[in-house]
């Protein structure tokens, strides 16, 4: 994800071992609720910006997340020599071993990236809002110096979060709020790993740091969807190469097990935004409109209760929690577009200089 300024980012992820370290904070696998995974637009210009007071105010909360993570910044080979938590130095040597194959294997050099780290004492690193109108999947958009448009809002804080979430949702449209616990300055300045998704599990760690790659290696001014489903796209085909480069053929079929079931819930969600098109754009009363909308949220819930029940764990926030056209429109950002970088990068047989090469040709 990309910082704009402030959402795989990836999203953030549940760090915890087990089931659990499979679904993201949408409870979905590796659907990222920034979806998740980890966001991130590089904070270069943001105070030449003409402002209002409280975009004013936004800009500077941005820029002193920003220098805090600058602050905290230590070697990595610093760290791994002097620490005594083991977890944390086999996951930083995870690191660098995975940016030696994303130089090697698929043309991403890092510029410095993820060679220092940074301990915020927090869970999270940014809170990201999305917002839409109630009748409509059109997402709210944002302008920011140097990287132009961006589908969402993010913040260093909850509390600053929750103030604009309210002061978005007194306008009359609808939210959501995701944690987001990465996000890369596009090569603006040399981002660090962060303890705030460190401990994950291999595989989400490698998706995470391949993501965030893709975005300093090509990026798309004002095109929030062609960026992420882009880095979505490289980082799943990444890790299968990781996999395969590594020697570990069970962890390979495990991870498209794991995609396989993202596939399932990634079709379900994306029906039910089909027919919520449909319906805002049809010759039909408000209150009529809000109805269907309910009907196909509820079938939707269905439907990811019956993933659920086939899966045996995953999708309870999108099961308990509430679902609306913000929601679903930060899913899109993510996920809608993967299928056509997933067929480019089949048509260059996982050839990563061609596929860069070929990425450049496509319109956003």
């Amino acid at each position: 994800m990309q910082f704009g300024p402030p959402v795989q980012i990836h999203p953030g992820h549940d760090n915890r071992k087990g089931p659990s370290s499979m679904t993201d904070a949408t409870g979905i696998p590796k659907l990222r609720d920034r979806l998740t995974r980890p966001i991130g637009t590089a904070l270069l210009g943001l105070v030449m910006a003409s402002t209002s007071c409280r975009t004013a105010d936004f800009y500077s909360q941005a820029v002193g997340g920003q220098l805090e993570v600058f602050a905290t910044r230590r070697p990595v080979t610093e760290v791994v020599a002097n620490t005594d938590d083991a977890q944390l130095k086999e996951r930083l040597i995870l690191t660098q071993r995975l940016l030696v194959f994303a130089r090697d294997h698929l043309d991403m050099p890092s510029k410095g990236s993820f060679e220092q780290y940074a301990d915020l004492k927090r869970e999270h690193l940014v809170w990201v809002l999305h917002a839409a109108p109630e009748l409509s999947l059109e997402p709210k958009r944002w302008w920011y110096p140097v990287i132009g448009c961006q589908d969402y809002r993010g913040y260093f804080s909850a509390e600053r979060a929750d103030e604009e979430r309210k002061r978005i949702e007194s306008t009359g449209l609808e939210s959501w709020t995701t944690k987001v616990d990465a996000y890369s300055t596009l090569g603006f300045f040399r981002d660090p790993l962060l303890n705030t998704y460190i401990t994950r599990e291999e595989t989400d760690l490698a998706e995470l740091i391949f993501h965030e790659l893709t975005h300093q290696k090509y990026y798309v001014h004002g095109s929030t969807p062609f960026n992420e489903a882009m880095a979505e796209a490289v980082a799943r085909e990444a890790v299968r190469q990781w996999f395969r480069h590594t020697g570990r053929p069970k962890k390979l079929k495990r991870y498209e097990a794991r995609l396989g079931r993202m596939e399932q819930a990634r079709v379900a969600i994306e029906q039910c935004i089909v027919e919520l098109e449909k319906t805002y754009v049809a010759d039909l009363s408000d209150d009529s409109k809000r109805l269907q909308k309910s009907r196909a949220i509820s079938a939707l819930k269905s439907r990811l209760r019956e993933l659920r029940g086939e899966w045996g764990y995953g999708l309870d926030s999108w099961i308990n929690d509430g679902i609306n056209n913000a929601r679903l429109n930060a899913f899109t950002t993510y996920e809608q577009d993967v299928p056509r970088f997933t067929r480019l990068m089949e048509e260059c047989h996982g050839d990563f200089p061609m596929f860069w090469e070929k990425v450049k040709e496509l319109k956003p």
